[in-house]
């Protein structure tokens, strides 16, 4: 039976507000810190696209990180796994969604076609997230596991297998408690919004979401014993690809199966990504957490990461953690060079935008220890740059060092393409001291075609420690 929702009216608040959110979140960009949180694709399969900065469609690949403004289209044939701190949302064919608001206050996701299912793993996060359709915005009000569907336009399906949510549509209300499942559909010059209660779908879609949940389950129980922040992107799964183990004082994974002479940051390519500039995107499939976020060090001759100590702060996303360095010194075949190296603990990290001292601090105090901060002091915003020498502890580990000709490095180009020096060149005695010549620096300027961060931004300089020892026993 067709039943008429119309306890309360609410003419244009959820329309008006979700716009309103939009255009603050976009201005939030401009004029502010970039936001802490960021979403992942964790998973892709089949034909799934975007749109990138150019207007055109382009393929999604795994580990590009998630913004506001992000668009992900599956066809018949795709699916995709997201990542957004501990919320995941798995993506079926046929579906359009994009992210309208992602930043320290909301998650806001626009489902407009296709299947959905939605993840809430945190209690934290209820109040934060909100699933938009053309009948509202859907929000979980506790942990749990929720499904959205729209195949014929006109009538939503909106599932909770367990937990329950509200919608908040423009005149009215509904509550969705596990295990209903609701169809929602608005008509008339009025659109007014109709509902009715239908049995429970049970398909291939479900069956898979619900599965890969109970997987997911599984590895929580060794995140929550290595301290690991609910809210890092994309470190839930990163037991499935490794082993955790305590070295020192520092709790490490070390991946699994690792290629003879991989090193971190050279196994992927560079990307242009707004508002945080120069971003790696790296193959490998746990790729995203140990690269924008923690350290990584040498244990025992094989490489090692550690996340950070973050204690109850919400982890801060960085585009990339390496030091880079340049200068006159540094080239290839006579013309300029760029080089990068991933970043030890107690080693900070020099964004290429301006930034907070709030941010700076947040940014840099979970990797570097209090007697490892080196004093800095940022009048409003601005872009904090290394001065002195390059060091970093890691440049000590064979093959960890990775140079480019400045004209090579290009957003998506495979970094293994890219002519350099590689392995015994790197140990040549020349190639060594042009390398010790060389000056630190913060991320190399914006590619062709691309805006550059922090325009007219002040500077601050910082100067450089001298190298630590990269290895689990300095510390």
């Amino acid at each position: 039976m067709h039943t008429l929702i119309a306890p309360v009216r609410r003419p244009v608040r959820w329309f008006a507000f979700a716009l309103v959110s939009s255009l603050v979140a976009a201005s939030a960009h401009a004029q502010d810190d970039p936001p802490a949180r960021v979403g992942r694709v964790a998973e892709t399969a089949g034909e799934v696209r975007t749109i990138n900065p150019e207007g055109a469609w382009d393929t999604l690949l795994r580990n590009q990180p998630l913004s506001t403004g992000d668009r992900v289209s599956t066809d018949k044939t795709g699916r995709a796994t997201l990542e957004f701190g501990s919320t995941v949302v798995r993506v079926g064919p046929d579906t359009d969604l994009v992210v309208t608001q992602l930043d320290d206050q909301k998650i806001r996701l626009h489902f407009d076609h296709g299947q959905l299912a939605v993840r809430v793993r945190s209690d934290d996060i209820p109040g934060e997230l909100f699933i938009e359709t053309d009948e509202g915005a859907w929000v979980p009000h506790h942990q749990g596991e929720y499904r959205f569907d729209r195949v014929a336009r006109g009538v939503l399906g909106a599932q909770a297998w367990s937990g329950d949510m509200l919608l908040e549509a423009p005149d009215s209300s509904l509550p969705v408690k596990a295990p209903q499942r609701a169809e929602v559909w608005r008509t008339g010059a009025q659109q007014a919004t109709h509902y009715r209660t239908v049995p429970a779908v049970k398909d291939a879609f479900g069956d898979a979401v619900l599965a890969a949940d109970q997987a997911d389950d599984k590895l929580a129980a060794v995140n929550v014993a290595m301290k690991i922040p609910p809210e890092m992107t994309g470190a839930a799964d990163l037991a499935r690809f490794g082993a955790w183990s305590v070295s020192g004082a520092l709790n490490v994974w070390t991946p699994a199966k690792l290629p003879a002479g991989w090193a971190p940051y050279q196994q992927g390519a560079w990307s242009w990504n707004s508002p945080w500039g120069w971003t790696w995107i790296d193959d490998e499939p746990w790729g995203f957490a140990p690269f924008h976020y923690g350290r990584w060090l040498s244990v025992k001759g094989h490489w090692a990461w550690t996340p950070g100590q973050w204690g109850a702060a919400r982890p801060v996303y960085a585009p990339a953690l390496v030091g880079w360095l340049g200068g006159p010194a540094l080239t290839l075949d006579g013309a300029p060079a760029v080089g990068w190296v991933a970043l030890a603990p107690d080693e900070p990290v020099f964004p290429g935008y301006a930034v907070s001292a709030k941010y700076w601090n947040a940014l840099t105090d979970a990797s570097v220890a209090p007697a490892s901060r080196r004093p800095v002091a940022i009048p409003g915003r601005a872009r904090v740059t290394p001065a002195g020498a390059a060091t970093g502890a890691n440049r000590a580990v064979p093959g960890a060092l990775t140079v480019v000709g400045s004209l090579a490095l290009l957003p998506h180009v495979p970094v293994s393409t890219m002519p350099g020096p590689r392995g015994a060149e790197l140990r040549k005695p020349a190639f060594v001291a042009m390398v010790d010549k060389s000056v630190a620096m913060g991320p190399p300027a914006a590619p062709v075609g691309h805006t550059a961060l922090s325009a007219g931004a002040a500077t601050v300089s910082m100067a450089i420690a001298p190298a630590k020892a990269a290895s689990a026993a300095a510390r």
